[in-house]
Formats: C-alpha cells, structure tokens, sequence
C-alpha cells in the first residue's frame, strides 16, 4: 500500500445466467478501474459475495484479477473464513494466485473472546507471505475487533484494518493504535481522512471509482469544498442504491456501466 489515503474497491462479483463466475465480465471490469487510477481490488469480499464462494471461486477470481490489473493496482484478496484452518489454507492459495495481500474477516458463527480472535489472526500472519489486513464488520460477525487485540496484533505484524462498524468513535480508537487503518463505510470516508485514515474500502467505487478518487485527491490537498462535494455525491448514491435489496442495484448499475456485465447476484441473495 502507498503512504497516501488509498482508494481500495471492494470487488463486486459477476455471476452468469447458470450461477457461476463469469470472469469476462471481472476483466472488463478490472480494466475500468485500473483506468480509473485505483490503488487495489479487494476480491471476494462481502461486496464480492465472498461466503457465498467457495475456495476455487476465491482463487480464480484472484487469479483473474491480478492478471487483468497487470501491476496497475494492489489485489488485496478476502480470504476470510469462520475457521482458522480453512482461512490459513484459503490465503496461501489466493498468495499463489497473485494477490499482493490478504485481508480476514473476524471469524463468524461462534461467539469468540478476544485472545480467540487475536489466536486466530496471529496463525494468519504467521503462515502468510503477504501482508495481513484484519477486516471487523460486527454487524455481519456477531464479534468484534476491541482496540485491545488490535494493538496485540500491531505488534504481531498485522498489516493494517478495514473498519466496517459503522461507528466513528469505534474508528477514532482504532486510528489511536499505530497501524494503518481503513475506512469501510462509504458514508463516513470524509471525515475518516480527516482524522487520519489509511484510505477506504469502497463499494460505491465498483460504480464510480472516479468520485473515491475524487475525495481522496481534494482531502490531501486540501481543497475542503471539492472534497465535501465528492462525499454528497456518494452519499446520493449510496442512499439511491439502499432502496433495493443488497446488490441488487449496484449490479445492475454495472450491467450499464460495463458492457457484458450482468446483473444476478448468487442465491439466496437473487
């Protein structure tokens, strides 16, 4: 990752007609935002339907995208999986397949304590070859990441955190420890540059990664007024597309922004 805010998209997956990964569509895609001067993709991540993929998915879709970048952009892989095992196992696969980092998400299903959770992401860093992001998104987990075992694990090696709470005090704690942080909320990106974020992982970017960019670009060099125009324009977005189901309607806007993409999201979603 580069020492300026960076724009990370949270890599939507196309799926076909018959189910499966139409991976095409993903090159088209990849291409569009390269040019649009992103810094990294996060494949099979929750955008991505990534616990609706299994592990060969992960790999040929991380595959894939390293291969369409070519270089151009960072391929920061979701390799998150409720087990310690399976999520070991699943990002030295996807490290194989050309992603220059991994990212996990806080194990789900079981209630876990904090040495639990620290356990876990210890064994992550220790198998890997690649930089280890955290990712907390307690909404979806059922467990969270406290300020505590992220300062653990900063001394442990851990890469940095994208943080999905939804909360601007959860963030602030988490920007006290000393290790890169992500904003994951595309509501809140403003206000987490100015308070010293790493950059943010987007959804809204998969659409117009232009606006993230945009955002970005007036907050480092402080044109304030450029920058709070960016933020309403993806808040207008985001709001637009909360109207649907998830992904519903940011699939579908791709399918006019994307030649070729197409608009199904994977069961039981669609």
């Amino acid at each position: 990752m580069q020492e300026r805010p960076v724009v990370v998209v949270a890599l939507a997956t196309p799926f076909g007609p018959s189910g499966a990964v139409d991976l095409g569509a993903l090159r088209a895609h990849v291409e569009l935002l390269a040019e649009a001067r992103v810094d990294a993709l996060m494949p099979a991540g929750t955008t991505g339907e990534g616990a609706l993929l299994d592990d060969k998915e992960v790999e040929a879709l991380v595959a894939t995208t390293a291969e369409a970048v070519g270089g151009r952009a960072d391929v920061l892989a979701h390799v998150g999986r409720p087990g310690t095992r399976t999520t070991v196992d699943l990002a030295q696969r996807a490290v194989a397949a050309g992603a220059t980092a991994v990212s996990a998400v806080v194990p789900y299903y079981y209630a876990l304590s904090d040495d639990q959770v620290v356990r876990h992401f210890r064994a992550l860093i220790e198998a890997s070859e690649a930089p280890v992001y955290a990712y907390t998104i307690p909404a979806r987990t059922g467990n969270e990441l406290s300020p505590a075992a992220l300062a653990a694990l900063a001394g442990d090696g851990l890469a940095g955190l994208k943080d999905s709470t939804k909360s601007f005090e959860r963030h602030l704690e988490y920007l006290a420890v000393d290790l890169p942080v992500l904003m994951g909320s595309d509501g809140m990106v403003l206000d987490a540059l100015s308070a010293g974020a790493a950059g943010m992982v987007s959804a809204i970017a998969n659409l117009q990664p232009d606006l993230l960019v945009r955002l970005r670009d007036a907050s480092v060099e402080g044109r304030a007024t450029d920058a709070a125009a960016a933020q309403a324009a993806i808040l207008e977005l985001r709001d637009e597309l909360q109207h649907e189901p998830p992904l519903v309607g940011l699939k579908r806007g791709l399918g006019e922004r994307v030649p070729g993409y197409p608009p199904d999201v994977r069961a039981p979603l669609g």
